[in-house]
């Protein structure tokens, strides 16, 4: 494959791994590609300690554990589009074939709504096509987006194409279509491909319904997309059992022909739901072939790591991380917020001229992503029939969740673990899905826990094991800002893929659909864990409050700083010099409290005895409140709100969390070598929370 990027930004390999969070002794598979050509790339897994190499950052920091063979990386494909399949559906004597079909993004290009055997329907600006054989039969029609059309094909000597328009309202009436061919139309049968010519090629965006084959009672089919929407089966309820399978996940429990806006769940009238959107753009598996598989070494610590592979000029590094058995657990853990991870991979807006971003490239991760849209969208950007993103998946090349990446969500969390190796402070990781998966049982056995910088994307059953394990002496240091915030979804048999539904209310990149705000996957309703009666203020003592991106700012002492109960905290800060603010400084926006904030709120569940220890003040002009407490458009002015709150509470059961309120903390750490007010107070609170000696929950 011809190369399509210049040096410095030249990125001639990239890859991914299976399992990305593995235990000493089991195997991890790295599946590579070579871009520009293949070759023989040299190997080596790294223990990663830092990923941000910028001028000011902690810099790159990444230990060689083992050098591997050189390995030949060839190229492999990425092939977008979402489909179904349906193997061996007989034809000879089928009469009828039908479907419910509703385009998002018609043009010019065909688009194809099924292929059986030699039989291809499709679609574009012009009309609908019937083709076979030697011949096809065009029906002319302006097909409009966003609307249901039902299509009926006779099969036989005279076939007959026939499409009708469901009206959108009383003012409309249906129109109907259709156009004979003399060609006989007769299926021996095969396979049924679902919005595609095939992998790859002419995929359809849009929804369909209700596909039928209808004839003598043993060759009909009747898949009803209303069945196991949490599931990628599509089944045949015809009696004849011929079940398919969907690929790269299409979107479920989405509105469908039937859809009359008198329920807002799939649970309630499945039929109003019997609809699948595909688009040409869905990739949640890439599907490459191994490159390399490693075992992991029985005596290797738990901890970030990361496969550094080199082809030519070009370096990539595929991190993966090791978790400890139970029996050899230390005290401490860093919860990797991979959910976040998932939900911001491959974003592109830090290159887009946006309030986040700058058309300018950084690195060659950046000028990968720009130049390679195939690798993928993250959940903060549309599908090309401008309908949000709803799937993220690691089964693929993801180039923000590597070192040397700016500092947001991966190369940002960095700066924990660089703080946590410059204070010689043992610990385990485990990863989101690690939680997901195990439960509580994942948290059994740590003393404390340390979240990222931006723990933003949580599962019900995330949420339920930080709960439970807080409950029984569980310590838990949220270093962030923006955590707790989304309610997500992970595929059931495959936690490599994860659903959001940006439901009513939030500060958000797109909304659900009207009647869609429950997850595909589980059921659930989707959208901010504060719509559903759960605000993080109740887990961690704040919440979400304001974003900005113009620049950080300090935290100013607050009164509860004198509190006894906080002593251990600010222990020995006034020895670095009288002062009555902290965290002027850092390389995350210039100060501690930055990016995206977090408040103290009584009315959303703050623990009525939780102490403020400092709060943000004199925020850039771009630090805005969120939008879910914007009810009406009103100039602000000094917006009280917007502040990020340190808080310290402790929780019944001899447990106890402290809050930072900001994604711009751990930025701030390591300035002047890691001597400051920031990283002083942050170890008083590891120090002490290591320590099992139980909390006193405070009397009233």
């Amino acid at each position: 494959m011809q190369h399509d990027l210049e040096a410095p930004f030249q990125k001639d390999v990239v890859g991914y791994c299976d399992p990305l969070s593995v235990l000493p002794g089991e195997q991890v598979s790295f599946k590579l590609s070579a871009y520009g050509g293949e070759g023989s790339a040299s190997a080596d897994i790294v223990h990663l300690i830092s990923g941000d190499d910028r001028p000011h950052g902690t810099g790159l920091i990444a230990n060689l554990v083992e050098s591997l063979k050189s390995i030949p990386v060839t190229y492999q494909p990425l092939v977008n589009g979402s489909y179904g399949i349906v193997e061996d559906v007989p034809g000879h004597n089928a009469d009828e074939i039908s479907v419910w079909f509703y385009p998002t993004l018609v043009n010019t290009d065909r688009q194809t709504l099924f292929r059986w055997q030699d039989l291809e329907v499709s679609i574009s600006d012009v009309g609908l096509f019937a083709k076979w054989a030697d011949d096809e039969i065009h029906l002319q029609l302006a097909l409009q987006d966003q609307r249901w059309y039902e299509l009926n094909l006779t099969l036989g000597p005279e076939p007959i194409l026939r499409v009708r328009s469901k009206p959108l309202g009383p003012g409309e009436q249906a129109v109907t279509l259709e156009q004979t061919s003399i060609t006989p139309l007769r299926i021996s049968g095969g396979e049924l491909v679902l919005a595609a010519a095939k992998p790859g090629l002419a995929h359809f965006n849009g929804r369909l319904e209700a596909i039928r084959i209808s004839g003598s009672d043993k060759d009909s089919l009747h898949l009803d997309f209303s069945c196991e929407i949490s599931s990628q089966k599509i089944l045949d309820v015809s009696g004849n059992e011929r079940h398919g399978t969907l690929y790269q996940n299409p979107i479920r429990g989405v509105c469908g022909v039937q859809w009359d806006g008198s329920v807002q769940s799939y649970h309630d009238k499945p039929n109003q739901y019997g609809a699948i959107h595909f688009h040409e753009d869905d990739l949640t598996d890439a599907g490459w072939k191994d490159s390399l598989s490693w075992t992991v070494p029985e005596d290797l610590a738990s901890g970030q790591y990361a496969l550094k592979v080199s082809l030519r000029e070009s370096v990539d590094f595929v991190p993966f991380f090791v978790r400890a058995p139970r029996e050899k657990r230390k005290p401490l853990a860093y919860l990797v917020p991979t959910a976040s991870y998932l939900a911001y991979a491959n974003q592109r807006l830090s290159t887009s001229d946006s309030p986040f971003g700058s058309p300018k490239l950084h690195h060659a991760n950046d000028a990968f992503l720009r130049a390679h849209e195939e690798i993928g969208l993250s959940m903060y950007e549309h599908h090309r029939d401008h309908s949000g993103v709803h799937f993220s998946s690691r089964l693929r090349p993801v180039l923000n969740m590597k070192p040397q990446t700016g500092t947001w969500a991966f190369n940002a969390d960095t700066h924990l673990t660089a703080w946590l190796d410059a204070i010689d402070q043992e610990f385990d990781v485990l990863t989101d899905e690690d939680l997901h998966r195990d439960g509580v049982e994942a948290l059994e056995g740590y003393q404390c826990v340390v979240t990222g910088t931006h723990p933003e994307y949580y599962s019900t059953s995330m949420r339920d094991a930080l709960e439970a394990w807080l409950s029984g002496n569980g310590r838990l240091m949220y270093m962030g800002g923006n955590g707790f915030y989304w309610r997500v979804a992970f595929q059931e048999d495959n936690l490599a893929v994860m659903e959001v539904r940006r439901a009513e209310g939030g500060t958000r990149a797109w909304m659900a659909e009207p009647g869609e705000y429950y997850h595909q996957f589980g059921g659930e309703y989707g959208g901010m864990w504060r719509r559903v009666g759960k605000p993080p203020n109740q887990l961690v003592g704040i919440g979400f409050t304001a974003q900005g991106f113009d620049g950080g700012t300090y935290y100013r002492v607050q009164p509860g700083a004198l509190d006894p109960r906080v002593a251990f905290i600010v222990d020995g800060v006034s020895d670095l010099g009288e002062r009555d603010t902290w965290g002027s400084f850092g390389n995350q926006g210039g100060g501690a409290a930055g990016e995206e904030i977090d408040r103290f709120d009584l009315t959303l569940g703050s623990p009525a005895h939780a102490v403020v220890i400092a709060s943000s003040e004199n925020h850039k002009k771009g630090m805005l409140r969120v939008t879910e407490e914007v009810h009406m458009s009103e100039p602000v002015g000094d917006d009280p709100k917007v502040r990020a709150d340190m808080t310290f509470f402790e929780v019944g059961g001899g447990g106890a969390v402290f809050s930072t309120g900001s994604i711009s903390y751990a930025g701030s750490l390591a300035h002047n070598d890691y001597q400051n007010e920031i990283a002083l107070i942050t170890a008083n609170v590891l120090r002490r929370f290591i320590d099992p000696k139980p909390f006193d929950f405070p009397e009233d």
